[in-house]
């Protein structure tokens, strides 16, 4: 077929094709297709034109293909079947599918969610692989050039591009070293303010929420180091004096270690979002939906 007929074909010729030449009937053909008898002989005509050959002339028993309509026959039922499979719903099996997935986040939700959500998708999924990086301050941009599926994080966006919703709410918590005595008993605003302060910031300079807090209250906390992991300054509270406000989950976490003890803040700090983000070019694929679904489950069973 020349290609400039292409572009005024009608399928629904090309299916009533199929049903003339596997019925080799004209009324056999209409009913099949749903066409009354007249409308399936004007559209044979159509074919014929199209094809510049009969198709289907007299024999001894009824109708009988043309040798064109032989050979046209085998790639048509191919063209119609990759049809059908173009325009119907994708089938999802998780467990057929091999890619790698790759996230940004921080060390805190890396930390406390992440093993589980890996885990549960590779129950469904064996072969999906996963590759974590850390973000850029609070940069979501590696998701609008497409360098990454997710972003697990508490950053704020006004992206028009971007989706998100809630994972959970955490709270702020102290967390400090067994031996450090001042820690031994009830951990009050005065105390606070006079131990010395790891601070976890992303961008490495200003303050904290805490901090924030404080001003308003027209207080300070001694910052004796800035650090951008929660992990590292963990480990730094753990041989020192100092003492880290940092996420409730992240803190319960590392308290299971002997070596650290966690307390009440002694002042009133605001609970803060962690965020799944991706982007609308994502929105309905079938592979980002259903990792979706799975990180909302698992999140809703470890609350």
């Amino acid at each position: 077929m020349h290609e400039t007929n292409i572009k005024s074909l009608d399928l629904n010729l090309l299916v009533a094709l199929k049903a003339l030449l596997e019925e080799k009937h004209v009324t056999r053909a209409a009913d099949r297709i749903g066409l009354s008898q007249p409308a399936m002989s004007r559209t044979l005509a159509r074919l014929r034109t199209m094809f510049n050959d009969p198709l289907l002339v007299k024999g001894a028993k009824g109708l009988c293909l043309t040798a064109k309509a032989k050979e046209l026959y085998q790639p048509l039922k191919t063209i119609l079947i990759d049809v059908a499979q173009l325009v119907s719903p994708t089938i999802f099996e998780p467990a057929a599918i091999q890619k790698e997935i790759i996230i940004a986040t921080r060390d805190y939700e890396s930390t406390v969610i992440l093993p589980d959500i890996i885990n549960a998708v590779n129950k469904e999924a064996p072969n999906l692989s996963f590759r974590i990086i850390p973000i850029a301050g609070d940069d979501l941009t590696p998701l609008e050039h497409q360098e990454i599926d997710f972003v697990i994080a508490g950053s704020e966006s006004q992206s028009t591009t971007l989706f998100r919703y809630t994972l959970f709410k955490d709270r702020f918590i102290c967390l400090g070293s067994t031996k450090n005595t001042m820690l031994h008993e009830k951990l009050t605003l005065s105390k606070y303010l006079s131990m010395r302060h790891c601070l976890v910031t992303i961008r490495n300079t200003g303050q904290g929420i805490v901090d924030d807090v404080l001003q308003r209250k027209k207080m300070k906390r001694n910052i004796h180091v800035r650090i951008s992991h929660f992990l590292a300054a963990a480990d730094v509270v753990a041989n020192t004096d100092m003492i880290i406000t940092l996420p409730y989950r992240l803190g319960a976490y590392l308290a299971q270690q002997k070596k650290y003890i966690m307390l009440e803040p002694p002042l009133k700090l605001p609970e803060f979002p962690i965020y799944l983000y991706w982007h609308l070019r994502n929105q309905h694929n079938p592979l980002n939906q259903w990792l979706r679904k799975m990180i909302r489950s698992v999140i809703n069973k470890i609350d």
